[in-house]
């Protein structure tokens, strides 16, 4: 029986092969008795004649082949899928886009004097709170000589500046960083974040003109980011430069003149504004308290931005357009045009001011009574514009209606816009029986009625409405649309209302009032003619405070200039209000501007007044 011989390998075998008994290897034939004991079934020759197993060959080409697919499916997906992504990210890493934003149109006033600038500056947007600030040149400098990180991400920019600061506020505004939520809206789909945009005032009004468009360049860098070389740049196209209406010698007269009138009366607040009557251009605009837009451009004193917003007083609110106020007195004019209009009262017609008169059991009664219990006698209506006489505006009342005042007060823009450009204009209110009854629920009483016509009870009315009305009596029956852009054309809000004979009644009116015995006694020795009317209005305070008015326009047979003064809780309107108006015009009308007319102004007594609104 045969033993089964078992393989030790083909390596093995072959190396046995080789040795012979003569060297200690075996000749090739040779086979030793040991050798079979050994190494069972050797046959010298046999590894060299045996053949290959196929397996390995498939074996090892089917893994090349997968392992080759593998690679080839990760490059087609590296190239193919997700080329254009990893090419955007190798050129992101090689090149870079630098955005130079557009400096803003500069902002002058009608003389050519500079009030909203540009410095040159830097931005640096924060990726995590989402925001820019602004830094220096040499903070620009520093960080790329230290290669900081942030370098990368500067912008070149401009800083907006205001060298009046907080006198052209109100007109002018300021600008700040876009919002998310204004991000979102069709109006800025060209801006990013971080970008600057008017928030107020000109800067908002105009932003279209104002803002540029932006350039840029695109670089290489290394791969540390530095910059290699510029591959293409394209120049920003700065915004256009405006220039406004406004006076800046004017604003800064009046300006000075209302914060002085501020804390003689200690008011809190206050608002002025001068136009010129026969283009509605606006010379002056003042709103105090106000605030400086360089804190809020530079936007570098978190604590004193918060103060500006947080002030109890509302420093941002533009109280020209924006404040709405019980007219007083001023309103007297409306009531003027509404008797004439209704052909019910003419220039004869006179009214016996016995201190009060009855309308059932309420009394209403005089200022003039009111204060030295005196009365006036017969009074027709240039008298009672002259003396602000309420007896002749209460019977006035009682004949034409409410329906009639609130009738002639929408004509002349009350209740509504006149279209400013300048945003956040308010309409104030005319009242009438339908708006008591949805408001109150209650019906409009004749008294409501008497109230009305002197400017009390519930009618509010900003500044510039009663600018509009009174320039509409000193250009003989014009209104103008008011505009701060001077190179505007003007429009015609009002015209062909009355006819020329009944407004000359009331432009007689307000020519005696700042005439002895008118009730604006500062203009008594003026030297040019001036034309005005006082206004005292309750407001409900608890200590029986009154807002000042003066509304007026100068010179009376030639207007150049009307102006409108209102000082919160000032007092009477003829003390407070009315001094402001007096030095506006005596420096407006200098020979030089930048000083007081000489002695004949100063020389100016208050001899002869009477006390009155």
């Amino acid at each position: 029986m045969f033993k089964k011989r078992k393989s030790l390998g083909v390596a093995f075998a072959e190396e046995v092969a080789k040795v012979t008994d003569k060297n200690g290897h075996f000749q090739k034939g040779e086979s030793p008795e040991w050798v079979d004991l050994l190494l069972p079934n050797f046959q010298p020759g046999r590894a060299q004649d045996e053949p290959k197993g196929p397996w390995r060959l498939v074996f090892f080409s089917a893994l090349c082949l997968v392992l080759f697919f593998i690679i080839f499916l990760r490059l087609f997906h590296l190239q193919i899928v997700e080329g254009l992504t990893n090419r955007e990210l190798a050129d992101g890493n090689r090149v870079q886009i630098k955005i130079i934003h557009a400096p803003r149109g500069v902002i002058f006033d009608r003389n050519g004097e500079i009030l909203a600038a540009n410095s040159p500056a830097f931005r640096l947007f924060d990726k995590v709170d989402k925001k820019a600030r602004f830094i220096t040149r040499e903070e620009a400098f520093e960080k790329e000589v230290k290669n900081d990180p942030t370098a990368a991400d500067l912008e070149v920019d401009n800083v907006r500046t205001y060298p009046m600061g907080e006198k052209f506020a109100h007109i002018l505004g300021f600008v700040g960083q876009i919002s998310g939520i204004e991000l979102r809206e069709p109006t800025y789909k060209n801006y990013r974040l971080g970008d600057q945009t008017g928030k107020m005032g000109v800067e908002a009004e105009y932003e279209r003109l104002l803002r540029g468009k932006d350039g840029g360049e695109i670089i290489e860098v290394d791969s540390q980011g530095k910059k290699l070389r510029t591959l293409r740049r394209e120049s920003p196209i700065p915004g256009q430069n405006i220039y406004l209406s406004v006076d800046a010698s004017l604003q800064d007269k009046l300006y000075r003149e209302m914060k002085n009138a501020l804390d003689k009366s200690g008011s809190c607040c206050g608002a002025a504004v001068a136009m010129d009557p026969n283009t509605g251009k606006v010379l002056a605009l003042v709103s105090l308290p106000s605030f400086d837009p360089n804190v809020i451009s530079f936007g570098e004193n978190d604590s004193a931005i918060s103060e500006i917003f947080s002030n109890s007083n509302s420093p941002t609110l533009n109280r020209v357009i924006a404040g709405t106020y019980p007219p007083g007195s001023t309103f007297k004019i409306v009531s003027s045009l509404a008797a004439l209009a209704s052909s019910k009262i003419n220039a004869d017609t006179t009214f016996v001011d016995n201190g009060v008169i009855y309308l059932g059991p309420y009394k209403f009664s005089n200022w003039y009574f009111n204060q030295y219990g005196r009365t006036e006698g017969l009074v027709n209506l240039s008298k009672a514009i002259q003396r602000s006489n309420d007896t002749y505006f209460y019977e006035v009342a009682k004949i034409i209606g409410e329906r009639s005042l609130a009738d002639w007060s929408r004509k002349l823009y009350l209740g509504a816009k006149l279209d400013i450009d300048l945003p956040g204009e308010e309409v104030g209110l005319v009242p009438d029986n339908d708006w008591k009854l949805k408001t109150y629920e209650t019906p409009w009483y004749p008294g409501d009625t008497l109230h009305m016509a002197i400017g009390q009870g519930f009618v509010l009315t900003t500044p510039l409405q009663i600018l509009g009305i009174t320039s509409y009596i000193a250009t003989d029956g014009n209104l103008y649309q008011p505009e701060i852009l001077l190179s505007s054309d003007p429009k015609v809000l009002v015209s062909n209302l009355l006819p020329k004979d009944k407004i000359k009644l009331v432009k007689t009116g307000l020519e005696l009032v700042p005439k002895t015995g008118g009730t604006a006694w500062p203009f008594f020795t003026f030297p040019i003619p001036t034309a005005g009317k006082t206004g005292t209005a309750e407001f409900g305070d608890p200590k029986d405070k009154t807002h000042a008015w003066y509304t007026s326009y100068a010179p009376a047979d030639n207007p150049k200039i009307a102006l409108t003064v209102l000082i919160e809780g000032g007092g009477e309107g003829s003390s407070i209000a009315a001094p402001i108006a007096k030095e506006v015009y005596r420096w407006y009308f200098s020979p030089d501007k930048n000083k007081l007319i000489q002695d004949v102004y100063s020389s100016a007594t208050d001899s002869g007044r009477t006390l009155g609104e």
